[in-house]
């Protein structure tokens, strides 16, 4: 089955204050632009001696539709690389967020735009199957009327999903769904085919992003996503209401 290593990045921006959400689970999140030449640079190494041995494909994906997307994408163009954008909808043309005539710069410019949903619930797999359908809708409609083409992306709020979170991607006609699951095969739902995420957060050393092309700490970020995830379930009640209320 093809292997597919995708990094997910939210923002590339020396002044965190400038993009995107500013509640303090994102600063995780927040990467300094010398940081980012730097995986590019290790990337680009590992690609001359390695030449995907391991994996078909690896891919630069950013979630939440900040402005610091443009300086990313102008990074990734200097490495002759092209990154997927996931918007939320709702924040466009808001401060510290893309505008529209953003949005369709980079899709000219040949990234990838998909839907991070419309209003960004923290905790997507908390709301019911009707409620995300409609999220995602709309949040598909919006980005198609932007750039004249079919939305066919998604990456899922929060990372954290479940069997309705897929399914409602696949009635709202989203063929490609990316969560947050550290794993290299994709996985399908209905019309739709699914795509784990490594996250690549601030406190990520080069030495741990080198790790995470070279696959030798593959186990453990599973197994540390396996306990975040139980840790989630059994305080489910009090975790969903914080979280929902941090975009607010």
């Amino acid at each position: 089955m093809p292997k597919t290593l995708a990094f997910l990045y939210h923002e590339v921006i020396d002044d965190y204050s400038e993009s995107g959400f500013q509640n303090k689970d994102n600063l995780a999140y927040m990467h300094k632009t010398e940081v980012f030449r730097n995986h590019l640079e290790i990337y680009s190494n590992h690609l001359k001696i390695n030449e995907l041995k391991k994996v078909d494909q690896i891919l630069f994906t950013f979630d939440d539709g900040g402005i610091s997307n443009l300086k990313s994408a102008q990074i990734l163009e200097e490495f002759g690389l092209k990154g997927m954008y996931f918007i939320t909808t709702k924040r466009i043309g808001t401060k510290g967020f893309l505008a529209k005539e953003d949005i369709l710069n980079l899709h000219n410019s040949g990234h990838i735009i998909g839907s991070h949903s419309h209003t960004h619930p923290m905790i997507f797999r908390s709301l019911n199957y009707e409620k995300m359908v409609e999220e995602w809708k709309t949040s598909k409609q919006i980005l198609e009327e932007i750039i004249d083409e079919e939305i066919l992306y998604a990456s899922v709020p929060g990372g954290d999903s479940d069997l309705k979170t897929y399914q409602s991607a696949s009635e709202a006609g989203i063929s490609f769904v990316f969560d947050s699951e550290p794993i290299l095969e994709s996985r399908f739902s209905e019309d739709s085919e699914i795509f784990g995420r490594f996250s690549v957060k601030s406190q990520t050393s080069d030495q741990e992003f080198r790790d995470m092309l070279e696959l030798s700490n593959l186990s453990r970020l599973q197994r540390n996503r396996r306990i975040k995830s139980m840790i989630k379930k059994i305080i489910f009640p009090i975790h969903q209401y914080i979280q929902n209320k941090k975009n607010d």
